[in-house]
């Protein structure tokens, strides 16, 4: 017998299950964003892309502009991580739903360390609106953060929780700190190319996880209320 009426408990239960949804298509987004940077990268050091094209004003995330920095490309300069690029502000916006989305699932895990994590990207757009330079480290830190919890949870995988950690590491020391300390590099570009690939890699397995776990919880509450 089906009962006609949602206990609190089932009401929260849906929200959460949403959020997941929406932490995981978020990600994907996330991810085709990466990707349109890493397919424009390739191009234009194949061919020059104009700056009207979308491909162009799509492409130059904060990580791809310190790759192209580190190869000494001579269409950016230093100063293009001083810009305040609508890219980097759609990032950390999706990368908020995402974080979120985990708060939902991993604060059983770490209520504390998950509330930080989370708190990094609303702080990161505060601040790089106000700096236009600082602030999107954050989520590099988010990352590495949100990755360690899941080692110590069982609703993602250990590759899940090592990709994101390794990843998240060597962007923030190879590519944020390096960058800012040495002098352009090589060996930082490429450190910040392997960082990048192995980061959108670990996009995908958390984005399929959390609707995954969307979906199964779904099913689940809907099957306790009949």
């Amino acid at each position: 017998m089906k009962i006609d009426y949602i206990t609190g408990t089932n009401t929260a239960t849906t929200k959460w299950n949403s959020l997941r949804m929406a932490g995981g298509l978020a990600t994907g987004v996330i991810f085709v964003l990466f990707l349109i940077g890493l397919v424009g990268t390739v191009i234009s050091g194949l061919t020059p892309i104009p700056a009207s094209s979308w491909l162009s004003s799509l492409q130059n995330n904060w990580l791809v502009v310190l790759f192209k920095l580190n190869i000494g490309m001579e269409s950016v300069g230093p100063d293009s991580l001083n810009v305040l690029n609508p890219v980097d502000i759609v990032i950390m916006a999706l990368f908020g739903v995402l974080f979120f989305s985990l708060l939902a699932t991993l604060s059983r895990t770490s209520r504390i360390w998950s509330a930080v994590a989370t708190s990094l990207p609303v702080l990161g757009m505060v601040v790089f609106l106000i700096t236009q330079t600082a602030g999107r480290s954050g989520l590099l830190i988010g990352g590495l953060i949100y990755s360690i919890i899941m080692l110590r949870s069982d609703e993602f995988t250990k590759l899940t929780a090592y990709t994101g950690i390794f990843a998240s590491a060597l962007l923030f020391f190879a590519g944020d700190i390096g960058t800012a300390l040495f002098s352009a590099s090589y060996l930082i570009a490429i450190s910040i190319a392997i960082g990048y690939v192995i980061w959108m890699a670990w996009f995908l397995l958390t984005g399929l996880r959390l609707i995954r776990l969307g979906r199964v919880e779904s099913l689940t509450t809907t099957r306790t209320a009949e």
